[in-house]
């Protein structure tokens, strides 16, 4: 074979398998609920997609410590720190991003990862999972902003498929996912973008194998006080729900840090890539005959 068709070939190989190696090479994120979890799981693939640092940002200190020292141990000493944080408390967030910034010296990428399931407390699943994460969009703005001084970059927020599929056992849960996919939508417009250089991209794994779908735990976190079947409705999703392996999650958090167009909304389920959805104008989702328009004429 000519030895131009060898390079062009092998040039050509070379871009296409770049097409799906995400580089972060030299980035700095700040990743919320990453002590374990899908949290931790991103982490370390980003790391291992050349990220320069991660700050991991969680309640629990004594797992993010260890955190901390498995994806050192795994990647290299300084490579990442954790800041025992409360995503609920406005000023202990605030705190970790600017401990964050003073030891990187810069923020390329937030995910916003924290989440809880609490039907029976609902006011700390709000305050976790809505208000934490509108917390964490805010102070990514506010600290990778171009027009205040930063690069500009990336905000991840999870949702989750319960926002799309609305299942009947966590309404609450549901709720707050909804509230993080209308977020990222708003601010993922180009109002927001020209001004700051910060995309917003949203991403909605389906039931993935982590403690929180851990039968006992995830039915006890559930309420029946509007319906004695809430939990056996649950137990029954458990059996009939596809799961996906944690790294499978992961690997579509660096997609689409990396390709997600600002504003987009992605699931990623059962194991499969993920996927960008449409969402629908309001006309292609009225219901045929819900009102007669002689109704409104007098």
């Amino acid at each position: 074979m000519d030895q131009t068709v060898i390079w062009i070939t092998a040039l050509s190989i070379a871009l296409v398998m770049g097409e799906h190696q995400p580089n972060f090479k030299g980035q700095i994120a700040l990743i919320t609920g990453a002590a374990d979890g899908l949290g931790f799981e991103c982490a370390h693939q980003l790391l291992r997609d050349g990220l320069k640092g991660v700050t991991i940002v969680d309640t629990n200190r004594i797992k993010g410590r260890e955190a901390a020292m498995k994806l050192n141990d795994a990647f290299g000493p300084g490579r990442a720190i954790f800041i025992p944080t409360n995503v609920s408390n406005e000023v202990e967030f605030e705190v970790a991003f600017q401990v964050s910034m003073k030891h990187w010296k810069r923020l390329d990428i937030v995910v916003n990862n924290a989440g809880i399931v609490n039907e029976n407390n609902w006011r700390l699943a709000v305050n976790v999972n809505a208000i934490g994460t509108l917390k964490g969009t805010l102070l990514g703005f506010k600290y990778m902003s171009s027009a205040k001084g930063g690069r500009g970059g990336v905000i991840l927020n999870m949702s989750s498929l319960a926002a799309i599929v609305a299942p009947d056992f966590f309404p609450v849960y549901t709720a707050t996912k909804s509230f993080i996919i209308g977020l990222g939508r708003s601010l993922g417009q180009d109002l927001y973008y020209e001004h700051n250089r910060v995309r917003v991209v949203t991403l909605c794994p389906g039931f993935t194998k982590t403690d929180l779908i851990a039968p006992e735990r995830f039915v006890n976190s559930l309420s029946d006080a509007l319906s004695p079947y809430v939990k056996q409705s649950a137990l029954e999703g458990l059996k009939n729900f596809p799961t996906q392996a944690v790294d499978n999650v992961s690997r579509a958090c660096a997609k689409v840090i990396k390709d997600g167009s600002n504003g987009s909304v992605w699931i990623v389920e059962n194991d499969l890539p993920a996927y960008e959805i449409i969402m629908p104008d309001r006309d292609s989702m009225r219901k045929t005959d819900s009102y007669d328009v002689a109704d409104y004429i007098y």
